[in-house]
C-alpha cells in the first residue's frame, strides 16, 4: 500500500507543476507591456554609453533599369550612442564618424560641439541636424536616416504600440538564443503598423509603414534580436539586428545589424552589415565654449 500511495502522489505532484508552468504562462498583453517597460529603461540605462561601430555598405546597381551597372563601397568606424533632444523625452541614436575608408575625420570635435555643447534647444532642429549627421557618410542612390540599429525597439514604445497590431508566431530554432534566455521563455512576436503617419517616413514626409518581428524574452521584455521592414512601392527597407550580453550592463545591446535596400525601379540594391563592440561612458570633451 505504501508503494501504491507514493506513487499517486508523485503523479499528482508532476501534473501539479504542469498546470502550474501552463498558468504562468503569460498573456500577449502583458509581454508587450514587459517590452514597453524594457524599452523605458533601455532608454535610460543606455543614455551616456558609447559603442564603436564597425559598418560596411556596398552598392550594387544604382543605374537605371537595363542601363549601366555600378558598385561603390564604404567602410565607416564611428561611434554610437543614444542622445537626448532639446528639453523634451525624445531620443535618437547618434552615429558620430571618425573614420572612412580607414581615413580620419578631421572635423570631429567641431561637430560634436556644434551638436551638444552648442546645441539648440528647439528639439526638432536638434534631431534634423543629428539625423543629417549620422547619415552624412551613407553611399547609394537614397537617403536614409533608419540605418540604426535600436531603432526597431522604438515600435514597441508604450506611445507608439497603438499604431500596431502585434500577433505571437512560431518561435522557430530557440537554441541560438541559450545564453539570453530559456527557451520555454523565447517568444517571437510579428507586428504591422496600421496607423497613417508611420514612424519611418519616405521623400516629401509620405508614409512608409512598417512590419516584422521580434524575438523576446517574455518574462522579462528583454529584445533578443529584431526584423524591421520598411516599404512602399519605390524601395523596400530590412534592417536585422541581433543583440548579445554586455559585462556591466543589465540590458543587451547590439552585436551585429544588417541592411538591405532594394529599390524596385531602377533595381539597386544597397547591402550593409555593422558590428559593435567597446562599449564605454561617454564625454564630449572640447576645448571651446559656447558664446552668450
Amino acid at each position: 500500500m505504501r508503494g501504491v500511495r507514493a506513487v499517486v502522489l508523485v503523479a499528482v505532484a508532476v501534473v501539479g507543476s504542469l498546470s502550474a508552468r501552463q498558468e504562468a504562462e503569460p498573456s500577449l498583453e502583458v509581454v508587450l507591456a514587459r517590452a514597453a517597460a524594457y524599452v523605458g529603461s533601455y532608454q535610460a540605462k543606455l543614455t551616456g554609453i558609447v559603442a564603436e561601430e564597425h559598418y560596411r555598405q556596398n552598392v550594387l546597381g544604382t543605374g537605371r533599369r537595363g542601363g549601366t551597372q555600378l558598385r561603390e563601397f564604404r567602410e565607416l568606424r564611428s561611434d554610437l550612442l543614444l542622445v537626448k533632444t532639446g528639453n523634451g523625452d525624445s531620443w535618437l541614436q547618434f552615429r558620430d564618424v571618425f573614420e572612412v575608408d580607414r581615413k580620419p575625420i578631421r572635423d570631429r570635435d567641431q561637430r560634436l560641439f556644434k551638436l551638444f555643447v552648442g546645441a539648440s534647444a528647439d528639439a526638432t532642429t536638434q534631431a534634423g541636424a543629428i539625423q543629417a549627421e549620422s547619415s552624412r557618410y551613407n553611399i547609394g542612390p537614397i537617403m536614409r536616416t533608419i540605418n540604426m540599429p535600436m531603432l526597431a525597439l522604438i515600435l514597441f514604445d508604450r506611445v507608439n504600440q497603438p499604431r500596431f497590431i502585434y500577433e505571437r508566431g512560431k518561435s522557430g530554432n530557440v537554441k541560438r538564443f541559450a545564453a539570453l534566455a530559456a527557451e520555454g521563455d523565447v517568444w517571437l512576436i510579428e507586428y504591422r503598423e496600421t496607423q497613417g503617419g508611420t514612424v519611418v517616413r519616405g521623400a516629401e514626409d509620405k508614409d512608409i509603414p512598417s512590419h516584422g518581428r521580434v524575438s523576446i524574452d517574455s518574462r522579462t521584455g528583454r529584445f533578443l534580436r529584431t526584423a524591421l521592414i520598411s516599404e512602399d512601392t519605390e524601395v523596400r527597407a530590412l534592417i536585422d539586428v541581433s543583440y548579445r550580453a554586455e559585462a556591466g550592463l543589465d540590458l543587451l545591446v547590439p552585436a551585429e545589424m544588417r541592411e538591405t535596400y532594394e529599390l524596385k525601379r531602377t533595381l539597386a540594391r544597397i547591402d550593409g552589415r555593422a558590428t559593435y563592440g567597446r562599449f564605454r561612458q561617454f564625454t564630449v570633451t572640447t576645448t571651446e565654449k559656447p558664446k552668450g
